[in-house]
Formats: C-alpha cells, structure tokens, sequence
C-alpha cells in the first residue's frame, strides 16, 4: 500500500470513530437524562416510571438511538 492509501484508510477508519463515538454520546445524554427524570419519582409511583421509560424509548427510537 502506498502512503496515499494509507491516509485515505486512516481517514476514513476515523470518521466511522468519531461517527461511533457521537453515537455513545448521544445514548449516554439519553440515559443520564432518564436516570434524572427517575430521580424525581417514589417508589410507590410505579405507573409513572412505567411512562417515563416508555416516553423515553420513544425518544431514542426518533433519535435513532433504541435497540
């Protein structure tokens, strides 16, 4: 291989990183915002927690983001 393709492979290989690694940002500002809104419930409002995990696969599902 010549440094050319060498450099074209290495960028490449780095756009897919920085693709994958916005990917993982944007999943953790999902999670983390899910575990704050969690925060606020008690224990005894189950049926809200249940919408809020709903509300929130929601989201990551817009977002590209859910399984």
């Amino acid at each position: 291989m010549t440094i050319e393709e060498l450099n074209k492979k290495v960028e490449q290989l780095r756009l897919v990183t920085e693709a994958k690694m916005k990917y993982l940002r944007d999943h953790t500002k999902l999670i983390d915002q899910a575990f704050e809104e969690l925060k606020e419930v008690q224990e005894g409002e189950l049926d809200l927690i249940h919408e809020k995990i709903q509300e929130l696969d929601k989201r990551m599902d817009i977002n590209g983001l859910s399984r």
